[in-house]
């Protein structure tokens, strides 16, 4: 009963990119090197959610043995959102003064650079929600309620679907 809920929600983790790549490279102009840009900052983001799921699933596992134990006033949740403030304050960091050497060391094409420097600083500016979300996330889990958690992932996704086009085309 909770593992369909955690594939189903890492699917839809996928499916972000995979949407976001399929809007920008049918832009009309432009698409190719949007597309490139899109490919630098992909490593960026698979970090980011990588370190925030893997900072998520540590709490779960402290929360769930604390839950199992009857400790109900552990302090695991609270230490994941302390480490997820952290987290985005890196990232927050990263976006303000790394992403231009991080870029430079990809590619050499302008267009390109410009367009991954600024699409990687708004990922990493706006990063706080998908850091807070996988340690809230990770939290419901640990509670047993993994439903809801998908349900915020499904909401997610279908908000990403519906702006992606208003958002990149100028809708």
């Amino acid at each position: 009963s909770m593992g369909i809920p955690m594939i189903i929600s890492m699917m839809l983790q996928a499916v972000y990119n995979i949407v976001d790549s399929a809007f920008v490279s049918n832009m009309a102009e432009g698409g190719e090197q949007a597309l490139n840009a899109l490919t630098l900052a992909f490593p960026v983001q698979m970090l980011m959610v990588a370190i925030a799921i893997g900072t998520g699933v540590g709490m779960n596992a402290l929360m769930s043995r604390s839950l199992g134990q009857g400790d109900r006033e552990g302090k695991a949740a609270g230490n994941a959102i302390f480490l997820a403030a952290v987290i985005y304050a890196v990232f927050l960091l990263f976006g303000i003064f790394g992403t231009g050497a991080y870029v430079g060391s990809q590619t050499k094409n302008a267009e390109i650079a410009e367009m991954a420097e600024e699409y990687i600083r708004i990922c990493c500016t706006l990063s706080f929600g998908i850091i807070f979300f996988s340690v809230f996330e990770k939290t419901l889990q640990a509670s047993g309620r993994s439903l809801f958690s998908t349900i915020a992932q499904v909401a997610g996704a279908v908000t990403n679907i519906i702006l992606d086009p208003i958002m990149i085309y100028g809708l």
